[in-house]
């Protein structure tokens, strides 16, 4: 019984401990953009934190296929059924690009507006409203990439998907933000194609890894 414990214990650390690094890194990685766009003022700042809220609000719902995906892919798994991951999987993608195409469109039609809830600065909701722009850019590729995660680790895939994250987000995202911010003065706008690049990046190579798998098997 005793051995039983410990197995389940290892098998738990084995998923859980990866499975936190990747959230670790993506966390760290929006922190750090924040901490670079403090370095352009205050103002910068604060029509940044606008746009993450109403970009981080969007996520939850795409957060919410993550898991919904993860938990049937396991299933799936479990039953070694090959066939039926792969039809999860790609009804769950599909259903969260559909998804973030919807926000893409919600926060670039508002994005004049939305900033009002917050703040009523002028040069802050011009600010705001040009970052939305950028934030629906990536709705697509942060609901990708989310997805992703979770489709990947339904399988007990999470050494490999922990590298790809690691590459995406700081190997990609943060130097092409950092560089695009204050080598090409981009400033914010900047810092946010940088995360942009590191989502889009997250999200292809994430699915292509958890397809990718799944159809050798079929094969």
């Amino acid at each position: 019984r005793q051995l039983w414990h410990t197995a389940t214990l290892q098998q738990l650390l084995k998923l859980g401990i990866p499975s936190s690094v990747q959230y670790t890194m993506e966390v760290a990685a929006f922190s750090v953009s924040g901490i670079m766009v403090g370095w352009l003022g205050a103002t910068q700042q604060a029509a940044h934190q606008i746009a993450l809220n109403c970009a981080s609000t969007t996520f939850m719902v795409a957060l919410g296929f993550s898991v919904a995906g993860s938990i049937r892919v396991s299933y799936a798994y479990g039953q070694a059924n090959q066939q039926q991951m792969l039809a999860i999987g790609k009804s769950t993608l599909l259903g969260g690009l559909l998804y973030g195409l919807i926000c893409a469109l919600g926060l670039s039609l508002g994005n004049q507006w939305l900033p009002q809830i917050f703040t009523n600065e002028s040069v802050v909701l011009g600010l705001a409203a040009n970052l939305l722009l950028y934030a629906a850019l990536f709705q697509i590729s942060d609901a990708a990439q989310a997805i992703g995660v979770g489709l990947c680790r339904g399988r007990k895939d999470v050494k490999v998907p922990t590298i790809f994250v690691a590459i995406a987000y700081w190997v990609i995202g943060i130097p092409t933000g950092y560089y695009l911010a204050f080598v090409q003065e981009l400033q914010a706008a900047g810092i946010w194609l940088g995360l942009v690049a590191g989502l889009t990046t997250s999200g292809l190579l994430l699915n292509l890894r958890f397809f990718n798998q799944i159809y050798r098997k079929v094969a």
